[in-house]
């Protein structure tokens, strides 16, 4: 009996192992899809990626300070054909962008670590569909 509840208790986890590694290809895969042409800044580590059926988020961090980092993005974004629909500097000191590449919105919050510098940044970009909008521009291109 014991040894029929182990070998139950490894195929399950050989099951969910399958399943995490499948939900991990498929999270890598629709990430790099709604990601496809934005720019990480040089030498960032990815801390996390989560993504959905329609949006992705990317939390990664950069070996460099929070103005080196958002003067990087704001220049590598527009030389990318990204248009800035705002650009905000936070009472707590962190930035919040919006960028849009023909419909293809990219929200972007960068926060300064304590410590060496280094920032950690985070990326979500979304796929909107005909009917979908972002704040009345997305069908501008």
């Amino acid at each position: 009996m014991r040894q029929a509840a182990f070998l139950l208790l490894s195929v399950t986890l050989a099951l969910v192992g399958a399943c995490d590694r499948r939900r991990d290809t498929e999270t890598r895969a629709m990430a790099a899809r709604v990601m496809d042409g934005v720019l990480a800044y040089p030498g960032s580590s990815v801390v996390s990626l989560s993504a959905g059926q329609d949006a992705a988020q990317v939390v990664l961090e950069a070996p460099a300070s929070l103005a080196q980092v958002t003067t990087w993005f704001r220049q590598a974004l527009r030389l990318n054909g990204w248009e800035f629909q705002s650009d905000i500097t936070n009472r707590d000191g962190s930035v919040t962008m919006l960028a849009q590449k023909g419909k293809r919105p990219l929200w972007a919050t960068f926060q300064a670590n304590g410590g060496a510098p280094s920032t950690t940044y985070t990326l979500v970009g979304a796929i909107l569909t005909a009917g979908d909008s972002l704040g009345g521009t997305a069908g501008r291109e």
